[in-house]
C-alpha cells in the first residue's frame, strides 16, 4: 500500500513539473538568460556569459527572438574579449619595442644576438596585434549587420 502511495506521489510530482515547464514562455526564459549574459559580460566574465547564451540554444530552441538577440550578445562578448586582449597586447608590444630601442641604442656599431631575438619577438607581437585588430573589426562589422537584420525582421 505504501509503495503505491509513493509511486502515485512521484508520478504526480513529475506531471506537475512537466506541466509547469510547458507553461513557461521560451521567449521570456531566453530574455532572462540574455539579461544574465549581459550582466556577466559587463563584469568581464566572458566564458560564463557565452555559456548563458549557449544555454538558450539548448533549452529554448523555439525562442527565435531571444536566439537572434543572443547572437548579437555573443558577438558583443567576443568583441569585448578581443578588445581586452588587444589592450594587453598593445601594452606588451610597447614595452618590447622600448627594450628593442634600448638595445639598438646600446649597440650602434654592431648587432648582438640579444638584439635580433628582441627584434623577432617584436615582429611576432606586431603580427598578433594585427590579428586581434582584424578580429575586433570583424565583430564590429558583424554586430552592425546583425542589428540591421534584426531591425528589418521586426
Amino acid at each position: 500500500m505504501l509503495m503505491k502511495y509513493v509511486l502515485c506521489t512521484i508520478i504526480a510530482s513529475l506531471l506537475l513539473i512537466s506541466c509547469s515547464q510547458q507553461d513557461r514562455n521560451p521567449e521570456e526564459e531566453g530574455s532572462r538568460l540574455i539579461h544574465a549574459a549581459r550582466t556577466l559580460m559587463l563584469s568581464a566574465q566572458y566564458q560564463e556569459a557565452k555559456d548563458s547564451i549557449l544555454l538558450i540554444r539548448q533549452q529554448y530552441p523555439t525562442a527565435f527572438k531571444a536566439r537572434a538577440t543572443g547572437i548579437i550578445v555573443l558577438d558583443s562578448i567576443e568583441l569585448l574579449e578581443s578588445q581586452d586582449s588587444l589592450a594587453l597586447l598593445n601594452e606588451r608590444l610597447n614595452a618590447e619595442e622600448n627594450l628593442l630601442q634600448l638595445l639598438e641604442e646600446q649597440n650602434l656599431t654592431r648587432r648582438t644576438p640579444e638584439f635580433y631575438a628582441q627584434r623577432t619577438k617584436v615582429f611576432y607581437l606586431k603580427q598578433h596585434v594585427d590579428e586581434i585588430s582584424a578580429k575586433v573589426k570583424f565583430f564590429l562589422r558583424k554586430i552592425e549587420i546583425d542589428i540591421n537584420k534584426n531591425l528589418q525582421n521586426k
